[in-house]
């Protein structure tokens, strides 16, 4: 992730009053379209900490696109279509959380929506580590108490692309996380090769019975996990709710956002509840056999992945 500067941090706002709600956004067009702040009728759900990012290990926060390759990578490459493909960009390797949430994109608007596109052939620097030249496109588009983030890569090259795309939004609360509850409704959670890395092994876990059951609403007081859920019926409800104040933010999403990572760490104020159309790993997973675990879009010359989330506020 390259260095950020103050200037980076200048945002592109949109509001709106829709069904008598007012949706108020912000995104950093110069951090790849982070979405940095998401308040519905006052009340903010997006943690976001600037002084993050210019510490001496850096981190990113906010609501945050991972594209190609959604978390973790083994050893920063994989093999597709008979190709060694390192993830690398300016030189660097990079094994987590994709190539573009450092980049620069340009971000038009709309009636109630903003736009960011970002084009990349050999003259770019994402190129070096993904070498299917195409156009990423994200757009936010403000909703009656919510929001819909649509997600849309154009391969433009000759070859096959190697697709994953995740969204990673942390979910800010204040005072006692025994208050905040949040739901996945998947019957398995993905096998961990090991704490450290945590990449997964295409094994898949009951959660029945475990601590890791998220099927129902459960209190944060006690639970601390970094894991991923999966299979995800786009049908069925999930979110974060804080019963407290009577509100719950409903998560929608296009039926290949089919995976999904709860990361509750201690001692933070927030939580990250994480859609993705495809696994951490998911090309090497893809490469050995487990195709439906991995959750890789291969995307044709010509064609283009679409995906989508909604974020809806709503009472508890």
């Amino acid at each position: 992730m390259r260095r950020f500067t103050r200037a980076d941090l200048e945002p592109e706002r949109l509001e709106a009053t829709l069904g008598g709600r007012t949706t108020r956004i912000e995104v950093l067009p110069r951090m790849g379209a982070n979405l940095v702040s998401f308040q519905v009728d006052g009340r903010e759900f997006i943690h976001f900490d600037a002084d993050a990012l210019f510490a001496d290990e850096p981190h990113m926060r906010g609501c945050f696109h991972m594209f190609p390759t959604p978390c973790r990578l083994t050893g920063s490459r994989y093999t597709f279509e008979g190709r060694e493909i390192v993830q690398r960009k300016r030189g660097e390797e990079i094994h987590i959380h994709g190539l573009i949430r450092d980049e620069v994109v340009a971000v038009a608007r709309g009636e109630g929506e903003l736009t960011a596109a970002l084009d990349f052939d050999e003259s770019h620097p994402i190129y070096e580590g993904f070498p299917f030249p195409g156009t990423v496109t994200i757009a936010y588009r403000l909703l009656a108490g919510g929001l819909e983030i649509g997600f849309s890569y154009e391969n433009k090259g000759n070859a096959n692309a190697p697709v994953g795309y995740g969204i990673h939004p942390f979910w800010q609360f204040a005072g006692d996380r025994a208050d905040v509850q949040v739901k996945v409704p998947s019957e398995y959670r993905l096998e961990l090769d090991d704490p450290v890395s945590q990449l997964p092994t295409g094994k898949l876990l009951p959660v029945a019975g475990t601590p890791y059951d998220l099927r129902e609403y459960r209190s944060l007081a006690e639970l601390f996990m970094d894991d991923v859920f999966y299979p995800k019926d786009a049908a069925d409800e999930a979110g974060v709710a804080f019963p407290a104040e009577g509100l719950r933010v409903n998560i929608e999403h296009s039926p290949n956002m089919r995976h999904m990572i709860c990361y509750s760490p201690k001692d933070r104020p927030f939580v990250c509840v994480e859609n993705l159309s495809a696994a951490p790993d998911a090309q090497n997973l893809y490469a050995k056999g487990h195709e439906d675990v991995s959750g890789l879009t291969v995307v044709a010359p010509g064609e283009t992945m679409t995906a989508w989330v909604r974020y809806l506020v709503e009472a508890a």
